[in-house]
């Protein structure tokens, strides 16, 4: 079996440019690299991806890509982890006390709260006096992250 040609022109004109292509948007081992770095700096996609089209004119790809290469990185570092797993082991690696509230009948955690070394020993130093912080509504979810009833 081989293949016939009938009729070798294309029918439309090229593309001037590739951007936005799957293929030529994706990134490359070394642009990985340099995302990986600025995300542990803290830097935001939309900013990496400006420092990857400064750096390299050549370069094709979109804020998309950024995300997904990030949600890599994260998933490597997690492992075979669950987020709320992952999420324990570091507050027991930075010894964080923390308590969690879990349903029995359905092996769920309804409530977790954490608090970090330094705020225990301020704490317990100045009980009088409580300063709580939240970021509201910033969860995945849309759900809210700090409720105190009492």
């Amino acid at each position: 079996m081989g293949l016939n040609i009938l009729n070798g022109f294309h029918n439309h004109p090229m593309e001037p440019a590739l951007e936005g292509h799957i293929l030529a948007g994706r990134l490359k081992e070394d642009e990985k690299k340099i995302v990986r770095d600025l995300t542990k700096s803290k830097m935001l996609p939309r900013n990496i991806l400006i420092h990857l089209k400064n750096q390299r004119p050549h370069c094709m790809t979109n804020v998309k890509q950024v995300y997904n290469e990030r949600q890599q990185i994260w998933k490597a570092n997690r492992g075979d982890k669950k987020s709320l797993q992952f999420l324990i082991s570091k507050l027991e690696e930075h010894n964080y006390t923390y308590y969690s509230r879990t349903q029995l009948e359905s092996n769920t955690i309804e409530d977790i709260f954490w608090a970090h070394p330094t705020s225990i020993k301020l704490f317990n130093n100045f009980p009088t006096v409580l300063v709580m912080d939240s970021t509201y509504k910033t969860n995945m979810y849309r759900m809210p992250m700090f409720e105190v009833v009492g």
